[in-house]
């Protein structure tokens, strides 16, 4: 279903300044007249606004940013990283759509992206719910098959914030922030969050799906969360792509990821480090889900934990949490 509206909106796309009867879209896309206005319909209610002008057809209002497939895969850069695509106008969830495709076995090569206009029950780190605008953000999730141990898994998920750092700053020009682990901020506060989900075996990996939710043209947020949250329209002040983001985001991300099969991890800490104001010299205060830990960052071990100077000296190596305050 979700194909057949992507192939109606880009049908519309294509004759934007002119009105397309219904006959020969229903023609073009080989179903019935009954079928096409039940799919107008479908585009209607995902926010798309469509005009049914009377013996004329059907006409786009204004031209929707939708993130269709048909725009995305000629502009591609990379060898894998979303070459196989699922594009929803609403999904619950980008990462648990992937896991039930890894589940099923079905049409899941290494680098299958799953993305969503809006997500029903979008979700964070820790259990959190994620807002989801409808055309506002970027919600998506990727597919990979590491060829590693779940002790380096970690590692992918520092990738995703890297490249999303990297693509966002060449897109926006604005100057952004890593939070330990993979939170991204600009001008202090949060606007994207990678969640990774992994099935593996005592010594391999067998997938891992990466997921991202990327707060782009926003205007406003939730009061509870506007104070500790933000979007890059805020921030910078005017609209911005969200397909350039997602294209060089692609291609970064698919950058590193093949660096690392070659030549190990030592890049992306490298990276990590030199992009996050978290590494080194913060004090910063870390509930890892069993105990409160203080003290001053002192970079990344080779697995991606962060090694915290307590007050007693003691270096303290933490390989999950959540950061709570930061000076």
């Amino acid at each position: 279903m979700n194909r057949k509206l992507d192939e109606l909106l880009y049908a519309l796309m294509q004759n934007m300044m002119i009105a397309v009867s219904g006959e020969k879209l229903a023609r073009d896309l080989s179903v019935s007249h009954s079928t096409l206005a039940r799919w107008v319909d479908k585009l209607r209610e995902a926010g798309v606004e469509i005009r049914g002008e009377l013996f004329t057809g059907y006409r786009l209002v204004r031209l929707p940013d939708v993130l269709l497939p048909q725009l995305i895969r000629p502009r591609l850069r990379t060898t894998m990283i979303g070459r196989n695509l699922y594009h929803f106008y609403s999904v619950g969830s980008t990462n648990a759509f992937a896991a039930r495709l890894l589940a099923h076995r079905r049409n899941v090569s290494e680098g299958t992206v799953v993305i969503a206009e809006s997500q029903t029950a979008g979700r964070g780190r820790l259990g959190r719910s994620w807002h989801s605008e409808r055309e506002a953000g970027l919600y998506f999730s990727i597919v990979l098959f590491p060829k590693t141990p779940p002790s380096l898994a970690p590692l992918f998920t520092l990738a995703a914030a890297i490249a999303m750092h990297s693509a966002i700053e060449r897109s926006t020009g604005l100057d952004i922030d890593i939070k330990w682990p993979n939170d991204l901020l600009v001008t202090g506060k949060k606007f994207c969050g990678i969640l990774s989900e992994i099935q593996a075996e005592v010594d391999l990996v067998k997938y891992m799906v990466i997921g991202v939710g990327v707060n782009v043209n926003h205007e406003t947020l939730p009061p509870d969360i506007a104070g500790r949250a933000t979007s890059l329209r805020i921030a910078s002040r005017r609209i911005q792509s969200r397909i350039e983001i997602l294209l060089e985001f692609f291609e970064e991300f698919e950058n590193i990821y093949m660096e690392f099969e070659r030549k190990g991890p030592r890049k992306i800490i490298e990276q990590w480090t030199s992009f996050s104001s978290f590494a080194s010299g913060r004090r910063i205060e870390i509930h890892d889900g069993v105990r409160k830990i203080t003290g001053v960052t002192r970079g990344l071990n080779a697995l991606g934990a962060l090694r915290i100077e307590e007050k007693g000296g003691q270096l303290e190596e933490v390989y999950s949490g959540d950061v709570v305050s930061w000076e």
